[in-house]
């Protein structure tokens, strides 16, 4: 069983679905709302542990209903939370996310997660050592990233960031970074230079970066040079919330398989995931997933 550590955000989406995504100064009447956990951390982590994965969060929510609910949630799915920091100094994380059609637009307003520390993550040392793989997002305050990148590279443990939302990258963390997972908008953000596309991209950082293309799938530039792609399972999309947590919890939990065996999986898990409406409702199970997969089995990494 793989042991997963993952440090990142912990929110409360609400979630609103209209016939198209608003436009600036634009007032439209929405088709339905629905108030559910959410944020990339406690997303990874809670499909991690559907995945079979022995499972630890990091994080912060308030001292709120909001924060009890998140926290009862996750323990309900098999997530240890012993370090999820309750702190009074702000209220749990929320996030409104506009869907329409199978795409989504979100903002985040932090709140409590803003609140995670670099002692935070350093009284969770211990998961460090024994975890497989450590997992985490750009959703937290980068002293808490680089923190974790710091405890995961002393221990010898790989190191995946998720980056998200999109933005420059301290030096000091990416040389610390085993894998950036990216979508093809957060790889241009983040490494973009206005000229290159997705592949030169990933041929700069071979065997660092594995970028997702939504319908097309996801790709890879080893070590070696060597380019993987992986193509998309073609499935009716409702909702495209949870694909990005879903890929990447998938990918940390199947490492051991090696990155191209790993996309493969990943991108299964992630078609799971938009075929329902919601970020953690759709979320597969091992078996789920198993089964799908050998639904699918001529779908081999390139």
């Amino acid at each position: 069983m793989t042991r997963l550590l993952v440090v990142g955000g912990i929110n409360m989406d609400y979630v609103f679905e209209a016939p198209c995504l608003p436009r600036n100064g634009e007032t439209l009447r929405g088709q339905s709302f629905r108030r559910a956990p959410g944020g990339k951390g406690a997303d990874q982590a809670v499909a991690a542990a559907r995945l079979g994965a022995e499972t630890w969060l990091v994080g912060c929510v308030g001292d709120d209903a909001e924060g009890r609910e998140l926290l009862g949630g996750l323990r309900a799915e098999g997530v240890r939370t012993a370090h999820v920091v309750t702190t009074s100094g702000a209220p749990s994380g929320v996030a409104a996310v506009f869907a329409c059609q199978g795409e989504s637009a979100v903002t985040v307003v932090p709140g409590a997660n803003h609140w995670l520390t670099a002692a935070h993550v350093r009284a969770a040392e211990p998961l460090f050592a024994d975890s497989d793989v450590v997992l985490a997002e750009m959703g937290i305050p980068i002293a808490a990233a680089m923190e974790a990148a710091c405890l995961a590279h002393r221990f010898g443990k790989p190191f995946l960031l998720t980056l998200s939302p999109a933005g420059a990258i301290a030096p000091e963390l990416a040389e610390r970074v085993n894998l950036f997972l990216a979508n093809h908008h957060e790889l241009m953000v983040s490494f973009g230079d206005g000229e290159a596309d997705w592949r030169t991209l990933l041929g700069r950082r071979p065997g660092r970066l594995v970028v997702t293309r939504g319908s097309e799938g996801a790709a890879h530039v080893d070590a070696q040079g060597h380019l993987h792609e992986q193509a998309a399972f073609r499935v009716p999309v409702q909702d495209t919330t949870g694909a990005g947590d879903a890929f990447a919890a998938a990918l940390a939990v199947h490492w051991a398989l090696g990155i191209p065996e790993a996309m493969r999986v990943a991108c299964a898990a992630a078609a799971m995931a938009v075929r329902g409406v919601g970020s953690q409702s759709t979320l597969p199970t091992r078996q789920a997933l198993s089964d799908f997969l050998e639904e699918h089995a001529s779908k081999r990494p390139a």
